[in-house]
């Protein structure tokens, strides 16, 4: 909600920074099983676009948890 992102250092936000990145994680580790076995060539290109954006999730959420102090 918006009431935990605007609270500054808040348990509450603290956890669901954690969880966002257990998630983004578990999603990453999805991406790269499916690129890894992706035969079709008409899913290369989707399964390319799948793990950057998740690597991208990850490095994003990363940052926040320093920014904040927070360890990941």
């Amino acid at each position: 909600s918006l009431e935990v992102r605007s609270m500054k250092n808040s348990s509450l936000e603290t956890y669901s920074l954690k969880a966002a990145i257990k998630d983004a994680l578990t999603e990453w580790s999805t991406a790269k099983n499916f690129f890894d076995q992706v035969t079709e060539p008409d899913l290369v290109d989707y399964a390319v676009l799948r793990l950057e954006a998740a690597e991208k999730r990850v490095a994003f959420l990363l940052k926040k948890a320093r920014e904040e102090g927070e360890p990941p």
